[in-house]
């Protein structure tokens, strides 16, 4: 079990503060194996998870049935931080277990003594929070105004290679056909190489 305390969150908190909290208001650790359901879009949130261990996608699913991987998270990573409080309560996503992992589940009661109680966890918190706001909106930038063929190269620049067709077609929300066709394009066009059955930037 890997100790709650190696979460960003608690960088740097004054721990014995947060230890008498979570006496109080325990907190409780849970592991999941690959393709475990860890939170269902739609679901009440009341709680943040620290993912500890391993790694998880976060995914969404439209009325009509259609799969979006919008990203995948490594330990160590909070999850649902920007949902605990929010006015709806609810996940926007389904968090899935992409690896055998390790999650701390902390309440929002728990959570809300955490953020007054120590100015650190707190500074902490609002970093979490705005990272997220500023990927999610970077995320938005490639979906609304960039081109497929733009999104791909972004995505080789931000995780070296594209070793998965089907995975990589899931995270930037295109069919796999579509995704193998922009892949060859680029190939013909020299902007990408293929090399041992990875898709890389050329060059």
């Amino acid at each position: 079990m890997t100790d709650i305390f190696d979460s960003p969150l608690f960088k740097d908190c004054d721990k014995d503060t947060a230890e008498k909290i979570l006496e109080t208001r325990p907190g409780r650790y849970d592991r999941y194996g690959k393709g475990d359901f860890i939170a269902m879009q739609g679901y009440p949130c009341r709680s943040l998870f620290l993912l500890t261990e391993g790694s998880v996608y976060a995914r969404m699913i439209s009325e009509e049935g259609k799969e979006f991987t919008l990203d995948t998270l490594s330990a160590p990573e909070a999850l649902a931080s920007s949902f605990v409080f929010s006015t709806e309560g609810i996940f926007p996503v389904t968090i899935i277990a992409s690896e055998d992992c390790g999650i701390w589940t902390i309440g929002r009661d728990a959570l809300h003594a955490l953020l007054t109680n120590d100015k650190k966890i707190l500074d902490n918190y609002l970093r979490i929070i705005s990272d997220h706001s500023m990927f999610l909106s970077k995320r938005l930038n490639e979906f609304a105004l960039q081109t497929l063929s733009s999104r791909i190269v972004s995505y080789i620049s931000r995780n070296g290679r594209i070793d998965n067709l089907q995975e990589a077609a899931f995270i930037l929300g295109v069919a796999r056909p579509s995704l193998s066709r922009a892949i060859a394009q680029l190939v013909g066009q020299g902007i990408l190489r293929k090399a041992e059955n990875v898709y890389v930037l050329a060059g």
